[in-house]
This record gives C-alpha cells, sequence and structure tokens, in this order.
C-alpha cells in the first residue's frame, strides 16, 4: 500500500482525477462553443457564394437565464434556533443575533464581489452552463499568514483587505476536478495555467527559484493544487496541457530543437490538512443515478448538443441564407427578339423605361421565393431548440398583443419552471460559500464584521468566533427573481396576514 504521505502517490491520484473527467471535458468544449456561437462549415459546404448561418439561440437562452436568475441579490436567512440563546429561553435575543449574522454575512459578500463586480452573474451562469459551481473562499488574513510563513511577499493580499476579509474566487468547473462519497465532497484538484514568477512569487520555491535565475524555467507552467480532509499537495511542471503523469514525478518537455528532455515535477506543498473541511464552495446538479461525470450533468444547452440541432440549424440556415445571396443579382426580365441587344433600358427619370424595337419584346421572369421546404426545416429546428433550452418569453420579455399583466405574469412564471434546477443550483453554493465564511471565522478566531444603514442610523455588527457553532450553522439562501410580479398583491396579501393571522413581522 503507498504511503498517504508521498509525492508521487498524490501525482497518481491526480492523474486518476484527470482521466476520469476526459469525456466530460470534451462535452463542455463543445458547449462552450456553442455559447460563444463558435461554428464551421462541414466539409463539403465550401462554395464561394455560401455565407454562414449562425444563430444565436445557445446565446439568446444563457444570457437570459442569467438575467432571470441575477437580477436581484439573493437573500440570507439564518435559524435562530442553532443559537444558545434560544436553548435558554431568550427568543428574541436569537433574532436579533440571527438579524446580525445575515446583515454581517451578507455585507462580507457584497464586499467580496465589489472587487469583481460579476460575481453574482457568473454563479448563475456556471450553474446554466455547467451544471456545476465551484469556486474558493478564501480568508485573506489567514492566507496572509500562510504566505509570510512560506517565505512570499503578501502585498497583494494586504492590499485585498481594503474589500473586506474574504474573496470570492469562482473557478471555471473545466478547470476543476472533483470526487465525491455518497456523503459529501471528499476532494478537489485545481489545474490552472501561470508564469514561472506568478508560481515563484506566491510559493517561494527554491528549486524554481533556480531555475528561473539560470534561465531554464519555460514561460508557461501547469499547476495544481489538490486537497482532501488528511492532505494538501501542490505542485507544478511546465507546459500548458493538463496530462495525467501516470504517478511519476518527471515530465517529458520539447526543447527549441525539438528534442524532449526530462524536467522535474516540482513540489510546492505537502502538508498534513489541519482544518476539517475543504476551502471549497463546490455544488453540482444532475443526476446521482449515472457515475460517469459526462452523463450526470444536464447544463441548459445539453439537449441541443446531443441532439446536434445547433449544427444541423447553422447548416440548413447557411444553404438558404446562401441561396437567397447567390441568386440576388439573378435578371428580373428576359428580353426577346433578333437583336436582344438592341432593347436598351434608361434609368435617367423616375422608374425607369425600356427602348424596345419593334419586333422585340421585354418579359418579366417569374419571381423565385426562398426553398420553401429549408425554411420550414429551419423554422422547426429553431422551434425545437426553443424547446429544449429557454422559453422565448424569457429571452425577449414581450408580450403577447392585447395581454393582460396577469396573464403576461403567469406565463412568465411557468416559463420559471425551466430555470428552477440551476436556480436550486445557484443557492446551494451560496449557502456552501456563507458557510466557508464562518468556517474560517471560527478557525482563525477572528470575527466577520458587519454594516447596515437602517432607517438612516448607521450600525455595526459582528460574529464572534465563539458563537460560531460548526455543527448547528442553519442557513439558507433564495435567488429573488428579476420577473414582473404584482408587488401590490404581495404587500396587501401581508398586511391582511399581519391583521387577521397575527403572523410575526419577521415572517411577514
Amino acid at each position: 500500500m503507498a504511503n498517504r504521505t508521498d509525492f508521487e502517490y498524490y501525482i497518481g491520484v491526480a492523474g486518476e482525477m484527470i482521466d476520469n473527467f476526459s469525456e466530460l471535458r470534451i462535452i463542455q468544449e463543445k458547449l462552450d462553443k456553442m455559447s460563444r456561437l463558435e461554428w464551421t462549415r462541414p466539409p463539403g459546404m465550401d462554395a464561394p457564394w455560401m455565407r454562414d448561418f449562425k444563430t444565436t439561440a445557445p446565446y439568446d437562452a444563457i444570457k437570459a437565464g442569467v438575467r432571470v436568475l441575477s437580477g436581484l441579490e439573493e437573500r440570507i436567512t439564518i435559524d435562530p434556533y442553532g443559537f444558545g440563546e434560544t436553548e435558554s429561553g431568550d427568543l428574541n435575543a436569537a433574532k436579533l443575533k440571527a438579524n446580525a449574522w445575515e446583515v454581517s454575512l451578507k455585507w462580507q459578500m457584497d464586499r467580496a464581489s465589489r472587487r469583481r463586480a460579476i460575481l453574482r452573474q457568473d454563479v448563475v451562469r456556471s450553474a446554466m452552463s455547467y451544471d456545476e459551481i465551484v469556486g474558493q473562499v478564501v480568508h485573506l488574513p489567514t492566507q496572509i499568514k500562510a504566505i509570510k510563513k512560506l517565505g512570499g511577499r503578501a502585498n497583494r493580499q494586504e492590499a485585498a483587505l481594503r474589500y473586506g476579509d474574504f474573496a470570492i474566487l469562482l473557478r471555471n468547473p473545466k478547470n476543476v476536478y472533483t470526487k465525491y462519497s455518497d456523503y459529501m465532497l471528499e476532494a478537489v484538484l485545481y489545474a490552472t495555467i501561470k508564469s514561472a514568477e506568478d508560481i515563484q512569487n506566491f510559493w517561494n520555491n527554491p528549486q524554481l527559484a533556480q531555475l528561473i535565475e539560470d534561465e531554464k524555467a519555460p514561460d508557461e507552467w501547469v499547476l495544481l493544487d489538490y486537497v482532501d480532509y488528511d492532505r494538501r499537495v501542490v505542485f507544478c511542471y511546465p507546459g500548458n496541457t493538463v496530462q495525467n503523469l501516470g504517478g511519476n514525478a518527471v515530465v517529458t518537455v520539447m526543447n527549441e530543437e525539438g528534442e524532449g528532455e526530462d524536467q522535474e515535477v516540482i513540489e510546492l506543498m505537502n502538508e498534513e490538512w489541519k482544518y476539517d473541511f475543504l476551502p471549497w464552495a463546490a455544488v453540482v446538479g444532475g443526476t446521482q443515478l449515472d457515475s460517469a461525470p459526462e452523463n450526470a450533468r444536464f447544463p441548459l444547452l445539453y439537449g441541443i448538443l446531443k441532439g446536434d440541432q445547433w449544427n444541423n440549424t447553422n447548416i440548413i440556415g447557411t444553404l438558404l441564407m446562401s441561396e437567397a445571396i447567390a441568386e440576388a443579382a439573378r435578371p428580373d426580365v428576359a428580353r426577346i427578339g433578333l437583336v436582344p441587344d438592341s432593347i436598351e433600358a434608361s434609368y435617367g427619370e423616375p422608374g425607369g423605361a425600356w427602348d424596345v424595337p419593334v419586333g422585340h419584346e421585354i418579359r418579366p421572369m417569374p419571381e423565385k421565393g426562398l426553398d420553401p421546404a429549408l425554411r420550414e426545416a429551419l423554422d422547426r429546428q429553431l422551434s425545437d431548440m426553443g424547446r429544449s433550452t429557454i422559453p422565448q418569453v424569457l429571452v425577449n420579455a414581450e408580450s403577447l398583443p392585447q395581454e393582460t399583466f396577469a396573464g403576461f405574469n403567469q406565463r412568465i412564471q411557468q416559463a420559471m419552471a425551466s430555470l428552477m434546477p440551476y436556480k436550486f443550483l445557484a443557492e446551494r453554493w451560496f449557502e456552501e460559500a456563507y458557510r466557508l465564511m464562518l468556517y474560517w471565522a471560527k478557525e482563525s478566531n477572528k470575527g466577520i464584521v458587519g454594516h447596515d444603514n437602517e432607517r438612516g442610523v448607521p450600525r455595526t455588527y459582528e460574529i464572534m468566533p465563539a458563537d460560531i457553532d460548526k455543527d448547528k450553522i442553519y442557513l439558507k439562501v433564495e435567488l429573488q427573481t428579476d420577473v414582473p410580479i404584482d408587488r401590490q398583491q404581495k404587500m396587501a396579501t401581508a398586511i391582511q396576514a399581519s391583521r387577521e393571522l397575527k403572523m410575526p413581522t419577521r415572517d411577514i
């Protein structure tokens, strides 16, 4: 049995995870090309009069879903029944503490999102594009200590503290390899391409420093960061392609002469993981009924990819449009007579005129419209793609002629059902991210501060590390969708519930 602290053992573990996701990566790359509208004609369609037609349906579907689900900020709710105040019978104090926690966590998330203002949109985009969301919740005070312990410079991290204690680093699922058990997330492998200087600035590795000084360090390096509940192992090797090294600590690199040279894989970290949680917020949708990753995720564009609908639609549209362009300059009339060239057209006055000698005539050519079969096929393909992705009402937000607001709102609500799996996935990710904030505060013994301005009175709240019990964190997050809703009716219902049902103000 391999030694679980052995460096080469974890190189092998990383290789197995990479191989396990190889088919999924192919599918994800095809999905990305669709959402970026990258399409080329198949072989044989290379006539000079051909012009590409690309339907924007995949891009429109992703864009509409992101707009709908990330239009408003998430709402976090802390259940006060996990606090000691509740156990002692002081429910009011527990509710006040829950409110303080909600304000503090939300304030920190807002500050973190302002590092790059597209955080919330990218969370939804990742859910819809990959049916998976992964991100690192970095506690900057803890990271600064770790960098200084390694002898590195933490000036960037210290400057980043101006935006709060946390950095939310959302990662592309194509660069993250996860391992789940029946209970939870067990291990994460993150792969990225960096320069030798960037790696050295963070890790301060003497072996890499020597390569840089001797000018023997290639420009691009693959950096792999593996963590499970036992150990964290970080290593790098030259190249720009993630590959299975087969458990070997040596990789072959091609030099400028095209010859292969053996380069030792550089071990940057191999230490025991001392926390009882992983620093990753990772959630995956799809199904657990199939163990193969490529069959267990169902992103929004999965159906039109597997059905080859986007490719077929573009081919049909290209044929239809190219035919219309090729025949745009076809003659409108036929000149008939012994000397057809003697018939001349005059365009010197409005409407023009034909000079037709005796014995000659001008005969209009029959009009030729678009091929009805191709046009019908294109319409059907576009309609099928709409049914496979997102209802059109969410894409263009247009009401039907003389449609009432109530009817329009009902159609919107029904259309929202197609996005529910991705909405729930995004909510689960935010829950994990907020939970990790509390875990880091507990481990670092540094509180989480938040501010608000209720009724014009500035207030400051703080989550004390002593109050955090990892086993009693009950929180949930709800994404409030940006769709037409009759707010007057909701307010009237709330007033009636308060007056007749005596419901608490917090619940209302």
